[in-house]
């Protein structure tokens, strides 16, 4: 190849051979940041600085590699020019067009017809792509999107986008295609690329429609606010209501501090408006002192029905804020809080705060080498009250000290038996007065009482089963008794009742039970065998000596104190009796993500049930199912009686392929949809849809909603749907 040898000889060429390739030439150029290598089919000297290459080009430079058909390079200026189909990549960034021009000194260039990847996610396409920096491109009458196909299921095209890796893409005069077909416009747009940093900028505009609200659009714009805070301010216009504003400010200046803010409010046109607070934050300290806020507050009630969107946060009539100081070291527990409580009723709602509380506790502390165990509780709190008969001054006084000594005591053929003894004293700094206006008088009140509870719990009885029709299983046995004596309670009536440490009545009552357990070989996920339980039943009574609770039980009224409450949740009476209600718990967990959970109380009294509930979990690969059943009787007045199912069915997983779900709470009793909710989502590889159809009917609040979410990889969701709420 004379070409060959005559291009060696000339002054400045850099050494020059042969490739691997007998057919193949390589030149290697020569600078002071590093060595451009030329290899091709053929080449050529075309001027003192100009090369010329032909078949099977490539050029490399650093991590910069440039194929195609033909090129040219200059030597001085650093330029190549090349023609055919030409491949450019650097790092995650690559592009095929039909020439381009590129200067390896600037890492700067022109791509004409231009397709590929200027990160790992966005596919671009262009007239012309200039690339303007090491990490920058500029796009003219191009297109961008996440899906690889010749017709993307969506894409923007633009006037001109400037990328910048590793930040964002800004386009200009843009239009939004789905299959090809345009769906809007915008001036202007803007969106993170690879990394996904925060950067300021408009939310994605969603809509949807209500019966009750009308026609919804909804904005917002998300500000930055340096690397540890940023902040969203959004709208919702009901066209039947007016307009709503919102925001959301979070900041986390370290990894153990972290603070949530969230006001929504608006002025409704029809007098049920509101705002919404709500505060989530902590931060961990030194020397094991935690932080913590926690609020969830609305001006009223009607608001939250009318526009909080979750069946619980439309109905739970409690709101609370609570900011508390806490440390933690082996048994100690010492508490610093504020706490401001409101539950709703139709008169006036009950408003209960602690400003403030100082509570020490001693979980449980050896006393030496003996069988004794120590444990105490002291409190030091400001509290107030205020509902629909009574309201008491802003500070009301409550001292509490409680020591508690349990005795460890050896088992003896199996038998244990765990005695405890307390004496608690309780200073309260005023009391209730029926014949004081407020219902209330400053008097103090001073309560006193010993505790004395006494557990028993025989041998476990405990048989393997082997070869039965159910398979191996063991059976367990497990009886108890427990003695509890609270004597010195004299002024119940008289005690404002702030919290449950205040409702506490003397009693003279043995409580017994027995549980039922089964347990069998279940294989894990890993596929190793383990013993789990996977049945078991319980029955508990309690035998009360004293019915009347030292006097503190009215007949005919509903009673709700400390202990009626310790055995069932549906604990309000107002017939005094000897015997409690019986309580059964059966749960039953077959195999790993089903799970069966039946609680009834039958009361001898009545010779009926007085209340029931279901609750199961049901997941099996896609498909999975949930629900609560419960059912309440009026035996007794004062007591409310309710037939209500709540349940959920689902299949997929909402991140990938088709999956759906369907919530329903409906009250039996009534006959009444209370809530229901119906979703469909289909998640390509690149996109995703989902629709939503919702139902309430709660009082204030008549309404169904049709929402939708449209999801683009990459970008995020173009609509206002959250993930299904969890049923448990």
């Amino acid at each position: 190849m004379l070409w060959l040898i005559f291009a060696a000889a000339l002054p400045g060429f850099a050494a020059q051979d042969q490739a691997g390739d007998a057919q193949q030439v390589r030149t290697e150029i020569p600078y002071r940041d590093g060595t451009l290598t030329l290899v091709s089919d053929f080449q050529e000297r075309i001027t003192k600085t100009r090369y010329r290459a032909a078949g099977h080009v490539l050029i490399t430079f650093k991590d910069i590699v440039v194929t195609s058909e033909a090129a040219e390079y200059d030597e001085e200026t650093r330029e190549a020019f090349t023609t055919g189909k030409t491949r450019f990549s650097q790092g995650q960034q690559w592009l095929v067009c039909s020439r381009a021009e590129f200067d390896f000194n600037t890492q700067t260039g022109s791509f004409y017809e231009a397709t590929g990847y200027t990160d790992r996610q966005f596919l671009i396409t262009g007239r012309k792509v200039l690339k303007t920096g090491p990490d920058t491109y500029r796009v003219e009458k191009g297109t961008a999107t996440t899906c690889p196909e010749n017709r993307p299921k969506w894409s923007f095209s633009a006037s001109t986008t400037n990328i910048r890796i590793d930040g964002t893409a800004r386009l200009r005069s843009t239009t939004f295609k789905i299959k090809g077909i345009p769906v809007f416009y915008a001036p202007f747009m803007v969106f993170p690329m690879e990394e996904k940093k925060r950067s300021s900028g408009f939310i994605p505009f969603h809509t949807g429609n209500s019966t009750s609200k009308g026609r919804v659009f909804s904005e917002g714009y998300y500000q930055t606010l340096g690397d540890s805070a940023d902040i969203t301010v959004h709208g919702d216009y009901f066209s039947l209501r007016g307009l709503a504003l919102g925001s959301i400010f979070r900041v986390r200046p370290k990894p153990a501090t972290r603070l949530v803010l969230e006001a929504y409010g608006i002025d409704d046109k029809l007098d049920q408006g509101g705002i919404l607070l709500n505060v989530d934050g902590e931060s961990r300290l030194k020397d094991d002192w935690r932080a913590v806020a926690r609020v969830n507050i609305t001006s009223n009630f009607s608001f939250r029905q009318a526009f909080l969107d979750s069946l619980r946060s439309a109905t739970v009539s409690q709101e609370r804020a609570v900011a508390f100081l806490t440390r933690n070291q082996n048994s100690l527990s010492t508490n610093i809080a504020y706490q401001r409580d409101e539950f709703y009723f139709p008169d006036r709602p009950v408003v209960i705060r602690k400003i403030p509380s100082l509570e020490f506790l001693s979980l449980g502390m050896p006393l030496g080498r003996t069988p004794f165990v120590f444990s105490l509780r002291m409190s030091a709190e400001g509290l107030s009250r205020a509902d629909s008969l009574i309201e008491t001054q802003r500070l009301v006084q409550r001292l509490d000290v409680y020591p508690r000594l349990t005795v460890r005591i050896p088992a003896l053929k199996g038998f244990s038996l765990v005695p405890s003894v307390g004496v608690r004293e309780t200073y309260y700094g005023s009391q209730i007065s029926d014949d004081s206006p407020s219902g209330v008088t400053n008097q103090s009140l001073h309560r006193r009482y010993a505790d004395l509870s006494i557990e028993l719990r025989p041998p476990v009885l405990e048989r393997s089963f082997s070869s039965s029709k159910f398979g191996d299983f063991r059976h367990a046995v497990e009886p108890f008794v427990t003695y509890r004596r609270i004597h010195g309670i004299e002024d119940l009536e008289k005690t404002i009742r702030f919290d449950e440490e205040d409702v506490i009545a003397d009693t003279n009552e043995i409580e017994y039970g027995i549980v039922n357990r089964f347990f069998a070989d279940r294989e894990t996920g890993t596929g190793a065998r383990e013993r789990r339980e996977v049945m078991s039943f319980g029955l508990v009574q309690k035998y009360y000596i004293d019915p009347t609770f030292g006097g503190a039980f009215r007949t005919g009224q509903p009673n709700a104190f400390y202990p009626l409450n310790t055995v069932t949740g549906f604990y309000q009476t107002g017939v005094m009796r000897n015997l409690s209600p019986v309580s059964a718990l059966l749960q039953l967990s077959p195999r790993s993500g089903i799970h069966h959970d039946l609680r009834a109380d039958f009361d001898f009294n009545f010779h009926r049930w007085r209340n029931g509930s279901l609750s199961t979990l049901w997941q099996q690969g896609r498909f999975f199912l949930s629900g609560t059943y419960f059912r309440t009787l009026a035996l007794e007045p004062g007591m409310l009686e309710s037939n209500h199912v709540q349940g959920q069915v689902g299949y997929g997983q909402p991140d990938r392929g088709l999956s759906s779900s369907l919530t329903i709470s409906y009250n039996l009793r009534t006959r009444q949809w209370l809530n229901s909710q119906t979703r469909v989502n289909y998640m390509w590889n690149c996109c995703g849809v989902a629709l939503e159809f919702n139902q309430f009917d709660l009082g204030l609040r008549t309404e169904s909603r049709y929402t939708f979410s449209f999801t683009l990889k990459g970008i995020g969701s173009f609509g206002n749907l959250k993930r299904p709420d969890s049923l448990f």
